[in-house]
């Protein structure tokens, strides 16, 4: 979640064949002190609609490592750059109604390359639309042996209601032992166990300059048996500047950090059909990178997503907003000795086995406002969360 980038850069480079379309170009970076993303997007023209089998390949600068956001059309993927063999490969089919595909990459702290081949496949079949893995891919696409790479469709859709899956921690219960627990059943928030913002008292920045909210406590509301955060479209001044949003926050920092365990939070998402802003349910070490961020679910690009932060990279997935909005899901993460399994409405839905760092984390709740990254835009809009309880082994 605190891996954030702003707004996209401008298109460049296009190529048009007859059969076989290329195209290429490179990302500049700004100074990492910035927190700018610098980007890169090329306008792939084609000859006709149809769809396209589409080969992207990214770049780094030798020794360097990157996690790059990858959008090909309206296929979002995480990848992971650097390495001995410093660059990435992502294959897939996109569908193109029209005669142009954008492709576009952004990070935060490199200089990439980015190069985009496209075959036709075939003709455009009614009703469809989008783009999806190729099936040579297995869904997830290709990397060297030193990258991670993660695709929208990396893992099938759980089921949509919040029964399908039994609350709790896996396997056998005795083996579990509760060591925090929130019900949220009070009239305001229990300070003993969080405060609100981010790194401070009142009203907060961002995590990241780029966000457009501040973080107000009076956008954090107990009652009813919930906590409400709240955004609103409602300029406030925080960070040294005057931000159009603002929005809760709230963490465990200084008061509960925990190291492997099962952590689960039921929580109503905002939006229908995908998921609106930047909604996040995660947990952060002390020192960032190097300690780990473990995001058991964040709305990216209106999907439900999540990964495991580490030097290197990023590892993770995502799965349809639209089986995660218009009402209440559980969200899990069972963190291991060198692994982390999440569950969505208590079924798995991706492990992650790289990277997976120890030191104690603490936990974050959030819903942040962004351009870029999060789902559409919309305010007001509500993140409601029934429940936090995390698990230890007995």
């Amino acid at each position: 979640m605190r891996f954030r980038k702003s707004a996209l850069g401008a298109l460049s480079a296009c190529a048009l064949a007859s059969a076989v379309v290329s195209a290429t170009a490179n990302a500049e970076r700004q100074a990492p002190v910035s927190r700018a993303a610098g980007s890169t997007a090329v306008l792939l023209r084609v000859p006709a609609p149809g769809v396209y089998g589409v080969n992207v390949t990214i770049t780094n600068a030798p020794t360097r490592r990157s996690l790059a956001k990858l959008r090909v059309g309206s296929h979002v993927a995480n990848v992971g750059v650097g390495g001995r063999r410093n660059r990435s490969q992502l294959s897939l089919n996109a569908a193109i109604r029209g005669r142009v595909l954008v492709v576009h990459v952004a990070d935060r702290y490199a200089t990439l390359r980015l190069s985009v081949s496209a075959q036709r496949l075939r003709s455009l079949a009614a009703g469809h639309n989008g783009t999806t893995a190729g099936s040579t891919a297995g869904a997830t696409g290709s990397a060297g042996a030193d990258s991670a790479v993660t695709t929208a469709a990396a893992v099938a859709t759980p089921p949509a209601p919040a029964a399908a899956g039994v609350p709790g921690p896996p396997g056998d219960p005795a083996s579990w032992n509760q060591v925090f627990d929130d019900e949220f059943d009070g009239s305001s928030l229990d300070t003993s166990k969080w405060s609100t913002g981010w790194y401070g008292s009142g009203v907060t920045a961002p995590v990241n300059s780029e966000e457009l909210e501040c973080y107000d406590p009076a956008q954090v509301v107990e009652g009813s048996g919930e906590l409400d955060l709240n955004l609103i479209a409602s300029p406030e001044s925080c960070g040294g500047q005057t931000r159009p949003y603002t929005s809760g926050l709230i963490s465990t920092a200084g008061k509960f950090t925990y190291t492997y365990g099962y952590v689960e939070v039921r929580a109503w998402l905002p939006g229908s059909g995908t998921i609106n802003d930047w909604p996040g349910i995660w947990a952060d070490g002390q020192s960032w990178p190097t300690d780990g961020e473990l995001d058991v679910v964040e709305g990216l690009g209106g999907q439900a997503c999540w990964h495991f932060h580490d030097p290197l990279g990023a590892p993770g997935g995502c799965a349809a907003g639209s089986s995660y909005t218009g009402g209440w899901h559980t969200y899990g993460a069972d963190w291991e000795p060198g692994s982390v399994t999440y569950y969505y409405d208590g079924t798995v839905v991706g492990t992650i086995t790289t990277g997976v760092t120890s030191a104690p984390m603490y936990l974050i709740l959030d819903l942040a406002a962004d351009n870029t990254y999060g789902g559409p835009l919309a305010a007001p809009a509500t993140m409601r969360v029934d429940y936090v309880r995390v698990w230890q082994h007995s």
